[in-house]
């Protein structure tokens, strides 16, 4: 009885170390790609893929590792008692049945409104920002866009995201790169993504070597800037098709294959049609020899 009580508890516990490794077996074969295979583009799907359910919905996120993608970019904002919600706009008037600003609102208040969907209610409620990453988590990246005030909101975030063992699931994404070294020292687990608005501001992100990711503008890129850049060190660059070239080619236009002559050594691609875009990259590198 004893052996076999013994054989029992073996197998459940290779059973659950099985069970552990499967979970993390997307987010570590992306991170793979990411830091081994600079020539693989990856994909972001925006506010998650959005065009049947909510943006910045848990089923944005289900929708979006359906189609593949790599990365599902998330709005973060905080209610007026301190908890973090997903929520791009300032106010709640667009994408639920309530009204007034986000951070006016109480996180019961949140609790009673729902989602809407191109005008027409849903059953989803917003989801706090904890509810997402354990939606994500061992599936895909989580880039968060965080509109929060204030660096103590940041600080708070970060804690969340090391209590919640979702570190290594994260790129945090900065609309000023000054705040960079604070973040760093603050837990240097976690990967930030400044955003460089022009050639001076690229290279001072570059030059700090806190990361190995930027988001770009198009305005300043050039093939030849960039084609030194990533000779010098593995550096993903981060580009939108948001607008016209997701537009084009929804209309069959060709505009991812315009977006890439123009912009050859980006290798994320943040998009409002992830499984278009993960069709598309496939066929792309099928085609390369």
């Amino acid at each position: 009885m004893k052996s076999r009580n013994r054989l029992f508890s073996y197998l459940l516990l290779l059973i659950t170390a099985v069970s552990c490794t499967v979970q993390r077996t997307q987010v570590d074969h992306i991170w793979h790609r990411y830091h081994h295979e600079p020539n693989t583009v990856l994909v972001a799907a925006h506010r998650g893929a959005h065009l049947s359910v909510p943006e910045n919905s848990l089923p944005s996120i289900d929708e979006a590792i359906k189609a593949g993608a790599h990365i599902v970019e998330l709005d973060v904002r905080q209610t007026k008692d301190g908890v973090f919600v997903l929520m791009h706009d300032k106010t709640l008037d667009r994408t639920t049945t309530g009204t007034g600003e986000v951070k006016e609102k109480t996180y019961e208040e949140l609790k009673q409104i729902r989602l809407t969907n191109h005008g027409e209610v849903t059953a989803y409620h917003i989801p706090t920002m904890e509810e997402a990453l354990l939606r994500a988590k061992g599936k895909i990246l989580v880039d968060i866009d965080f509109k929060a005030d204030g660096m103590q909101a940041r600080f708070d975030a970060y804690r969340q995201i090391a209590d919640l063992d979702v570190t290594d699931h994260v790129i945090f994404f900065l609309y000023d790169y000054t705040e960079m070294a604070t973040l760093h020292a603050y837990d240097p687990r976690i990967k930030i993504m400044p955003r460089a608005y022009d050639t001076e501001q690229l290279d001072e992100i570059i030059k700090s070597g806190l990361t190995d990711i930027v988001h770009i503008d198009a305005s300043y890129y050039n093939d030849s800037l960039f084609h030194a850049i990533t000779q010098r060190s593995p550096i993903r660059i981060w580009a939108n098709a948001l607008g016209t070239p997701d537009q084009e080619e929804a209309a069959g236009h060709g505009g991812y294959a315009k977006l890439f002559e123009q912009m050859k050594y980006i290798n994320v691609v943040q998009t409002d049609f992830p499984e278009k875009m993960v069709v598309f990259i496939r066929g792309r590198s099928e085609s390369q020899p």
